[in-house]
Order: structure tokens, then sequence, then C-alpha cells
């Protein structure tokens, strides 16, 4: 059931505003936490980027989102990544600016990546008071050094990593998505633990609720359904499940789904057409929240095959949450971030980048159902026990109510 939404403004309640170089509604982790504000303050302003012919303004579910003239391409190179992150945060410091003169932000909210974009919130702090809050759903240096293969002494790393300094310095708090993370802000910033909350991924129940579908409605009866849902890229490693996939396809009946689009989406259906496996291989593209929850109720097991690299590492994705969700067996790389949440008594994990052991995995969770059914009631209690939105939710009002002395 959705959550009722406040009827009216209330002029007394604090102004916030949001930063994220994301299209709104489509991004569904900060879409929750624009929600749960909303619900709370009533007074949301989303700076985000456009997506395909969406209108420069528009109220969604209550948030007033204010697309800043550039649009996500996933074709994009990254030096045209880079112009479009400084434009956008050009674009947001003068729109920021401007309706800040009226409404007097009590907390800009800021999503990274990039860091940077931290600074056009800059003027609102120093001449307006407004409080930042540095939201790091991801790590900047991880990612640029998984990206390119860098080493932590190359000049783009430290240039990096001094950028993140700089936004921690100048935030009042910072959020990220799990105690992994805490732990490396911690080790290379000068922050007071205190200031640092952690919220894990975790979905919104009442925004994505659990869908069902049956496997006879996609043409897939009898089949042992594996599903990935996420941006596709290389360090993803979706090209590993194709390669166990091949290793088991005359041994159990299994069909890999792999719902997504990303840069590297071209280089995995050739691989697929090379090796012959468009009929244990299909590529579904981008869906909507109850496609997508359909599709994962068909699922026999949920993957996350990520290759162990600095930014996989630390991570814990927000589709690890939403599988548990739907009652489904996880299968995932054996990670740190991943394997700090959930032990292996819930989750079934092998070893990164090794396709012979993820096949073998997947055969063991083909011929012991009864033991994934123990895995998946146990993941979904620690879950519950640990991990809910609502949990997440009061994690995000406390860093609110610090700051406006709640």
């Amino acid at each position: 059931m959705q959550k009722e939404k406040s009827a009216s403004k209330n002029p007394c309640a604090p102004q916030i505003c949001m930063l994220m170089y994301r299209s709104l509604p489509q991004t569904f982790r900060r879409l929750v936490v624009a929600n749960s504000i909303y619900e709370k303050y009533s007074d949301v302003d989303v700076f985000c980027i456009k997506e395909g012919e969406q209108s420069r303004n528009e109220l969604v579910n209550g948030i007033n989102c204010i697309r800043m003239p550039i649009t996500l391409k996933t074709t994009d190179s990254g030096a045209v990544q880079l112009g479009k992150f400084s434009l956008f945060t050009a674009f947001a410091l003068i729109n920021l600016m401007k309706i800040n003169l009226k409404k007097q932000y009590s907390i800009i909210h800021v999503h990274n990546p990039p860091d940077f974009i931290l600074f056009s919130a800059l003027p609102a702090k120093f001449i307006c008071g407004s409080k930042i809050i540095l939201d790091l759903h991801d790590m900047l240096p991880e990612i640029v050094a998984s990206e390119f293969g860098l080493g932590e002494n190359h000049i783009i790393i430290k240039f990096t990593k001094f950028m993140e300094k700089l936004a921690i310095y100048f935030s009042d708090s910072v959020i990220c998505t799990n105690n992994y993370d805490k732990e490396i802000i911690l080790s290379r910033n000068q922050i007071k633990p205190n200031k640092i909350f952690v919220m894990y991924n975790s979905p919104d129940e009442d925004i994505l609720t659990v869908q069902q579908s049956n496997k006879e409605n996609y043409g897939l009866d009898g089949k042992y359904i594996i599903i990935f849902e996420g941006w596709l890229l290389e360090r993803r490693g979706i090209h590993i499940v194709i390669e166990a996939i091949e290793k088991i396809k005359d041994q159990i009946p299994v069909v890999f789904i792999i719902l997504g689009d990303g840069p590297y989406l071209d280089t995995l259906m050739d691989i697929v057409q090379k090796k012959d496996l468009n009929d244990h291989i299909l590529f579904r593209g981008w869906v909507d929240f109850k496609t997508l929850s359909e599709h994962i109720s068909i699922a026999d097991i949920c993957i996350i095959p990520f290759m162990d690299t600095d930014v996989n590492r630390r991570g814990v994705p927000n589709k690890l949450f939403e599988y548990i969700v739907h009652d489904k067996a996880v299968l995932s790389s054996d990670l740190k971030g991943i394997s700090s949440t959930f032990n292996d008594q819930e989750i079934t994990f092998f070893e990164p980048g090794n396709a012979n052991d993820l096949a073998d995995k997947i055969l063991w969770c083909y011929n012991y159902p009864e033991l994934i059914s123990s895995k998946i009631t146990a993941a979904k209690n620690r879950y519950s026990r640990e991990y809910t939105w609502e949990k997440m939710e009061e994690e995000l009002y406390r860093c609110y109510g610090n700051l406006l002395g709640e």
C-alpha cells in the first residue's frame, strides 16, 4: 500500500533541495530517498537530468523535479561525460542560487557521482547558511581505478581522492551505503565518525511492490531461470555467467535473462552469437518496476557476478536486497562488501571471475533445492532484522534531524 503523502505544504517546514546527475523517477534509489524526505518535510526540489522527452519541470509524487538540459547517453565517452558533469554543475549552481534567493534551502542533499557537483551548493552554504549532505552512492577513486585500470599512486587517482576530500570537508554530514565504505572514508579523510550515516540500498516496498508472474507467460515452462538486472559494464562480470552457461547448458535446462543496458551490451550480444547461445541467453533491456518484479518472480536464481575490482569489492548493490525481498536465491561473487552484509548460510558465493566455479555452484543450486530454500529463509530473516527501508529511513531522518536541530 502506498504511503500517504503530505496533504499540503507547511510554510514553517525546512526547505530541502537535492542534486543528482541522474534522472527521476527512473533512478530508483534516489527516488526512494526523495520520497521519504518529502513524506517528512513536504517540500523537496530535485535538480536532475533529463531522460528522453521528459519536461523541464514536473511533479513526481509531490517532488518538484527541475531538470537540467542534459541527457544521459550510454554511448558517451569519458570526455563527454566529464563535460556533461561540468555543465550540470554550472546549471545547478545558477538555478540553485536563483531559487534559493526565494526559498532559503535548509539542506542541500548532494548525490554523487561525481563528487564535484557538490561545489554548486557552496554559495548557498556560505551566503545563506544551507547545510550540505554528501550522499556517497559510489566511491569515485575506486570507480576510476576500476574503469581505467589505474594504480593507487596514479596522478588521476590522487586527484579523485583530493576531490573526495574537498567534498567531504565542505559537507556537514556524509551518507554512505555500507559499513565497509564508512571504513574507507574514515581511513583517508579527516572526519568525525558521528558525521557519517550508513544507509544500505534497501528498496522501499511501498514503491517497489512485489509482482507475481509465471514461467509459462514468458514461454519458459520447465526452464531453470537465472536473472541479472542492472547496468551492463565489463566489470559486472556478465560474460563470466555466459561462459558458465556454455559449460552446463547440456546438463540442465538453463536460461539466463539479462535485464538492463549499458556500454558492454553489444560485446555481450556478440559473445552470445559466437557461442550460439541464443536459446539460453535472453536480453530484455530496461524494464519498468512492475515488469522487473515479474521477471524476478519467475527466477530460480538471481545473480551478482561482479569482478574483483576496487569499486566492486566495496559495494553492496541494491539488486541484492531486491532479490531477497522477492524470496529468491542469490548467487554472488565473494566480495567483501557483500559477504560482510550476508554470510554463506544466507546466500551462495563463488570465486569472482571463475566461470568453472560459477558453473559448479549453479549445478549445486539446481541439485539441492531444499538447501537453497533454507538459505532464502535465512537471508529474508536477516534482511527483516537489519536492512529494511524502514530501518534505513530512520537513519536518514536521524541525519537530517542532527542538521536541523530536531
